[in-house]
């Protein structure tokens, strides 16, 4: 695009081999991106948002004569690609209007950068996100194919795609497969080689450099970098082992429950692991659709399957510290896990069975419905080595196999008898049982919780257990997003980072309530396992994505534990809320239920169908960020997209006054450049007019001097001292022209930002005007430029004019008349219109003057030099 750059426009078949080459680097250079990205969805993001970039680039250079306006019209085909893609998501209507579409944005972007800053590897992108990624990888291709084609920056591109090895650095410290890295490497390979595989050959014609052409010994070079790459590839292992290691390897599993569950008989990790730690410090790892397990149950609404109970926060995490082999205080609960088969509070026929078989799941525990009354299995082996842990709920296994695919068994489970009235009535002193036997310990609650769960009680006026909990639970469901890959900033306290940002996972919200409860004197555990899964026909399947935690609030010895669900139903990982508190939320809904209606209400058809359709009418976006919310998607939380607006908002406003800044800045610079021009040209003839004029007219006496005719004799010394000045200021501004040209070159070699390196030229000032002019004009001539006839008059001209003023003899001074008739006449023309006034004239003459005045004669001699020196000043500019 810039002659400065020694390019010439690519055509043809060479302009669409570069395209497609660049198309396929950036495909392939992408491979990282699949540690960052769920799925597929790297390739498919990264094909969509660059290939209508590269091949409207490819189209719009064949078509259009000014290379300017490409990028331009390229930024215009992204803005209706995103608005394609933003209406088939669902997040905007064209028919709205341009406006509409406008302020859609400003809903989106927040949204999308809420979902990407908060997320970690590997994201499976909401509709918002999609937009942004595209984007963001949109106009990366557009900048790639500006710097690639137009400027044949090769260097800067290629190690551009090489350093997309370092996109998931901070996100996967792990790395990936082999190809993630192979692909960033043939990528910059494929556009290094672009240097001297080239379609067209005046592409390198002139172009000196080796790298620009074939390879003068292709098998040497060829040897040499082979034995270079297998000497990196064999000492890099060794040198890497043995050089001391500066900082400790960040590893992002826990090596220790790792080991605690790993089957050592199976590869790698084998199956499914269950962590049995959570902590708000720890994002969740998300699992695979691998089927855990499957069950049967006469229950008509399956419960969770608890693995873990972990009873104790030691300031950062919940952990299991005590067994719960014993029942609490030498008394059981009516959640103590049991083994006589005997129902507790009721019958037997309050008795439920679930007939459980695993699939694929590793550890010392099997997953089991709360309330356990008996566990049966037909496995001799396994049936020995169970226990049962009454306190905690638990089935414990030891001296077993970890590995416990196959393995089938039978729990029995009994009905709760608790209800909100009765949980609302338990006696208080009951709450201190947990604490006092050191079953529920808390060193020391943040102060952030305690003060969220007075706020939250105080508003919905909870009195109970039961209604203070009802509260934190739909505190948590209404006011919170889920997300499964969110991940506190570096250096906050992950804690105040989910209260405040309102979004995280269910291990943050578990920990949460139980802390908060725990905070107001009602001792909370949490619980880890898997929800009941999806229905298959009369079974039930759980898959890894199935695995959740839940805090159990304590209600004495009568009801044990009972679960409460504070992550959001957008988990979509089969939460649902407790029976218990559907049964009632609160002690005003169970005071109107009581209540009677006094008379009955009739309602017509239409009234029933608006009614029904009020109940089912679903807003299709929220349907669809829900959706997403599935393996990692993002429900994107008020309060949350408001504090990034702002922020959003204060850059874009910052941006914008910095680019109008910018632009006004451009302006103003070549503004008073012009202005400075014209001042110097003005400063130059009113000198060469004299002194003696200034201080006549500024006295009076050359009143009328304007209306009088010069002498010839007086106009003609009058044109020859303004030529001679113009010819000074011509010269000044030639030899800054070429001082500008090579700073510049000189910039752009240390960046290696060109193909053909311009050639360097001068005036050699020890030569006269005119020889040194007429070398100058060579020296451009011997490069790629075409020099005119009208290039070496224009020189002759500033060269005759520039030595008569260095050589000749000096002129005498004209009359006072003379001198006043042409200072008030030589007023010089604007840049733009000196060409047009610029009259031929012969090499070392004036143009004489006319009897009737010197105007004329002064304005045509500094006219055409003006215009010869921007002649020879664009000759200089287009040299190369």
């Amino acid at each position: 695009m810039s002659p400065l750059m020694g390019r010439p426009s690519l055509r043809g078949t060479a302009l669409l081999g570069r395209e497609l080459a660049l198309l396929l680097a950036i495909l392939i250079s992408s491979a990282p991106l699949s540690m960052l990205l769920d799925g597929s969805s790297w390739l498919t993001l990264t094909l969509a948002a660059t290939a209508p970039v590269i091949v409207s680039g490819a189209v719009l250079r064949s078509l259009l004569r000014h290379l300017w306006l490409v990028p331009l019209v390229q930024l215009v085909v992204l803005a209706v690609m995103l608005l394609v893609m933003e209406s088939v998501q669902g997040l905007v209507s064209v028919s709205d209007g341009p406006i509409a579409l406008v302020t859609a944005q400003t809903s989106i972007f927040p949204g999308a950068m809420s979902e990407l800053a908060s997320g970690t590897a590997p994201m499976t992108l909401g509709s918002r996100g999609t937009v942004a990624v595209v984007l963001l990888m949109a106009l990366g291709a557009l900048i790639l194919d500006l710097v690639y084609v137009d400027l044949g920056w090769h260097t800067p591109t290629g190690l551009a795609l090489l350093g997309t090895l370092l996109i998931p650095a901070l996100q996967a410290p792990e790395g990936g497969s082999w190809w993630t890295v192979a692909g960033p490497v043939l990528a910059g390979l494929l556009i290094l080689a672009t240097r001297t595989l080239h379609a067209d050959p005046s592409y390198i014609e002139g172009d000196r450099r080796p790298q620009a052409g074939p390879l003068p010994m292709p098998l040497r070079t060829t040897g040499a970098a082979v034995v270079g790459t297998l000497l990196i590839a064999s000492l890099a292992m060794p040198l890497g082992t043995a050089l001391p290691q500066i900082a400790p390897t960040q590893v992002a599993l826990d090596m220790d429950v790792i080991n605690q569950w790993q089957n050592r008989d199976m590869p790698q990790l084998g199956p499914v692991m269950i962590d049995d730690d959570i902590s708000v410090r720890r994002s969740l790892l998300e699992q695979s659709d691998a089927e855990v397990l499957r069950y049967s149950t006469t229950a008509a609404e399956p419960s969770y399957l608890r693995l873990r109970t972990l009873n104790s926060f030691d300031g950062e995490n919940f952990t299991a510290d005590v067994s719960g082999e014993e029942p609490l205080l030498g008394r059981t609960a009516f959640s103590d896990a049991r083994t006589d088969g005997t129902a507790v509070a009721g019958t037997s026929a309050d008795l439920e069975t679930t007939e459980i078989s695993v699939e694929d799941l590793a550890g010392d525990r099997l997953p089991a419905p709360s309330d356990i009354r008996r566990v049966t299995t037909s496995d001799a082996e396994v049936s020995d080595a169970l226990s049962v842990q009454p306190t905690n709920g638990e089935i414990a296994m030891s001296g077993v196999r970890t590995s416990l695919v196959g393995l089938g068994y039978t729990v029995t489970t009994e009905t709760s008898p608790a209800s909100p009235e009765a949980l609302r009535t338990v006696d208080p002193a009951v709450f201190d049982q947990p604490l006092e036997a050191g079953y529920i310990r808390t060193e020391e609650v943040p102060q952030i919780a305690v003060d969220l769960a007075d706020q939250v009680r105080a508003d919905a006026g909870a009195e109970n257990a039961f209604d203070t909990a009802v509260a934190y639970q739909e505190y948590f469901n209404s006011s919170f997003a889920y997300s499964l890959t969110v991940n506190s900033p570096p250096g906050e306290d992950p804690l105040e980072s989910f209260l405040a940002d309102r979004i995280g996972y269910c291990e943050q919200f578990a920990a949460s309530f139980a802390l908060m409860m725990t905070s107001q004197g009602y001792p909370t555990r949490v619980a880890i396992g898997f929800t009941p899964g999806e229905q298959d026909g009369d079974q039930w399947s759980v898959t890894a994505k199935n695995a959740h935690a839940w805090p159990e609030v304590w209600f004495g010895p009568e009801y044990g534990w009972v679960r409460f669900e504070p992550t959001p139903s957008a988990a979509a990982n089969g939460v649902s809320t407790p029976s218990v508190t559907e049964d009632g939320s609160g002690q005003d809904d169970s005071d109107a239920a009581e209540e009677p209606s006094e008379a009955p209400t009739t309602e017509g058809p239409e009234e029933a169908s608006a009614s029904e359709e009020a109940v089912t009418t679903e807003d299709p976006a929220r349907s669809a960020d829900a959706s997403t919310s599935d393996g990692g998607g993002l429900v994107t939380d008020p309060a949350t997209v408001q504090r990034v607006e702002g922020g959003v908002f204060t850059l874009l406003i910052l941006g914008f006054l910095v680019a109008a800044g910018g632009a006004a800045a451009v302006v103003l610079v070549r503004r008073h450049r012009v202005n400075s021009r014209d001042a110097r040209w003005d400063q130059y003839v009113q000198g060469a007019t004299g002194d003696d004029a200034e201080s006549e007219r500024g006295s009076g006496t050359a009143d009328g001097a304007g209306d009088e005719p010069l002498d010839p004799a007086d106009a003609a010394i009058l044109a020859e001292r303004i030529r001679r000045r113009a010819g000074e200021l011509a010269w000044t501004e030639l030899t800054w022209e070429l001082v500008v040209r090579d700073r510049v070159l000189r910039l752009i070699g240390w960046t290696g930002a060109w193909g053909s390196p311009p050639q360097r030229i001068a005036l050699d000032d020890s030569l006269p005007p005119g020889r040194a002019l007429e070398d100058l004009l060579a020296q451009i001539a011997a490069g790629d430029t075409e020099v005119t006839d009208e290039d070496h008059a224009a020189a002759a001209r500033i060269a005759s004019a520039c030595t008569a003023a260095r050589y000749a003899a000096p002129l005498p001074e004209p009359g006072a008349a003379a001198a006043a008739q042409a200072t008030a006449s030589a007023t010089p023309p604007s840049a733009g219109s000196a060409r047009d006034a610029a009259a031929p004239s012969t090499p070392g003459t004036s143009t004489p003057a006319s009897a009737d005045g010197a105007s004329e004669p002064a304005t045509d001699t500094m006219a055409s030099l003006r215009a010869d020196s921007d002649q020879l000043i664009a000759l200089i500019r287009r040299a190369r």
